[in-house]
């Protein structure tokens, strides 16, 4: 039997290990992803193989499903021992992949604070976290952020200009797309009196 196990480290840059028991027959030298060049390290009696999206792809394959990414990768490895006339090669293809949700439905439990205010959202089980910032500024060139130790009262119909930064995803792979962002008088996200935050885009 073989087990797989994929951690993802950070949902940033793309860190994950894949940790799998070390098949049977197989030396720890033979084994790789999809790139010759990247064997796994014997940890703990677990063969773990290291792979990101900064610099080590590994031949990692990044992929949509239309509500998911994906991201995928082979460990595989052939072995023939040549132990006498008859030959018994070996070969081992094991596909896996890790997936993250395409669109995210946020909610803030507080109002707009002048400071920042910070979404913190954990993806589901083990597959990592990102934070959300908004920034409310006074003009639309986004250089005087908007002041104050309390949350922002406004009145109705007045502009505001509020900046959305994602930090903890790659950047170069993964854009945050707000489509749609509403306040309630109360902290409940389907309260029927709401306001909409974004009129242009």
């Amino acid at each position: 039997m073989l087990l797989l196990k994929v951690l993802p480290a950070s949902f940033g840059v793309l860190r994950h290990h894949v940790s799998v028991a070390l098949p049977a027959g197989f030396h720890l030298s033979g084994l790789h992803l999809r790139e010759d060049s990247c064997n796994g390290t014997l940890q703990d009696g677990r063969l773990v193989f290291h792979f990101n999206n900064d610099d080590q792809l590994c031949g990692t394959v990044l992929r949509s499903n239309g509500t998911h990414f994906i991201y995928e990768n082979t460990i595989q490895g052939d072995i023939d021992p040549h132990e006498g006339l008859i030959s018994r090669e070996k070969s081992i293809r094991l596909h896996f992949s890790c997936e993250y949700p395409l669109a995210q439905a946020l909610s803030m439990d507080v109002g707009i604070n002048p400071v920042k205010s910070i979404v913190n959202k954990k993806l589901p089980s083990g597959q990592g976290r990102y934070h959300l910032r908004m920034i409310p500024y006074e003009d639309a060139g986004f250089h005087f952020p908007l002041t104050g130790n309390r949350n922002v009262e406004m009145e109705i119909d007045k502009r505001l200009y509020i900046e959305v930064q994602t930090e903890g995803v790659d950047e170069r792979q993964i854009s945050t797309i707000l489509d749609s962002c509403w306040a309630t008088p109360f902290n409940d996200a389907s309260y029927p009196v709401r306001r909409d935050l974004i009129t242009t885009e």
